[in-house]
């Protein structure tokens, strides 16, 4: 039997203070580099041209190693629209994204121990649709994804419950495709 431990309050407060200045030194430090022009629509281009062939594969990588750290995926799909345009941007940023969700998915999956209560959530629409996920696994990835979006705590979560691999890739693959398809294409409004 293993008995979780909750973190402390007060570590609790140190991680939401070091987050939020981590937030605010990224939005400080690329405002500065936006106004210095050091960074400039026409440097971003310059810069994926000089890579060639390899700029999309890095910024998967970027993408998908981001995502896992704790950067929002939705500045990762805004950015593969503004880098690579619509349709290259969107499938860049929404496979990028799936495999993002999918890696932790499979890492907990992996390293769980076959004993004991999976989680189950505390709150009341996240529990109804959670009870559901051994009667309709496909709808409820489906529908948590699509509520969720791309929250990383949730593929560790779905992890610990009896959700076969194949339902959760193939609903997060479905349910992520109307987000990411919305937040590519309305960041075509940044570029006019």
């Amino acid at each position: 039997m293993v008995i979780a431990v909750p973190p402390s309050p007060r570590s609790r407060q140190l991680r939401r203070i070091g987050l939020g200045l981590a937030i605010v030194a990224f939005i400080v430090i690329g405002t500065l580099l936006w106004r210095s022009g050091l960074v400039t629509p026409s440097s971003i281009d310059a810069w994926l041209v000089s890579m060639g062939n390899w700029a999309p594969v890095l910024f998967v990588g970027a993408h998908i190693l981001g995502s896992l750290i704790g950067l929002p995926t939705m500045a990762f799909l805004v950015a593969a629209r503004l880098a690579f345009g619509p349709w290259l941007g969107f499938a860049l940023g929404y496979g990028g994204g799936v495999i993002a969700v999918c890696i932790p998915f499979l890492t907990a999956r992996a390293l769980r121990r076959p004993e004991g209560e999976p989680w189950h959530p505390k709150g009341k629409w996240l529990g109804k649709a959670y009870d559901q996920i051994d009667s309709h696994p496909l709808r409820t990835v489906v529908l948590l994804r699509l509520f969720l979006w791309f929250n990383q705590p949730l593929s560790y979560a779905l992890a610990l419950t009896r959700v076969r691999r194949r339902d959760y890739v193939l609903g997060c693959a479905i349910g992520l495709a109307p987000i990411a398809g919305a937040a590519v294409f309305s960041a075509g409004w940044f570029t006019g």
